[in-house]
């Protein structure tokens, strides 16, 4: 069986952490570690929903894990605040 690893800030602690959350918090995370991204290569990168994705960056951006610029009127870039990015095996 293939081992899961998640992303350590993939997991919040003030909240009931389902498996598919982490799964989507951990791609979204992995997909910034590079460089920040608009939404829109954001959602094609992970393969998550629009919808998906907002609802997640919302709660990674409530506990201060990413930020939103708004580059221009309608040009949103996110981007991590920048910590530690160590990885956590076999999460049940």
């Amino acid at each position: 069986m293939a081992e899961e690893t998640f992303n350590p800030n993939a997991y919040i602690p003030s909240m009931k952490n389902m498996k598919s959350g982490l799964k989507a918090r951990t791609l979204i995370l992995n997909s910034l570690t590079k460089s920040p991204l608009q939404l829109k290569d954001l959602r094609l990168k992970t393969g998550l929903t629009s919808s998906s994705i907002n609802y997640h960056l919302k709660i990674l951006e409530k506990h201060r894990l990413i930020r939103k610029k708004h580059v221009s009127k309608r040009k949103i870039v996110v981007e991590q605040t920048g910590l530690g990015q160590k990885l956590i095996k076999n999460f049940t």
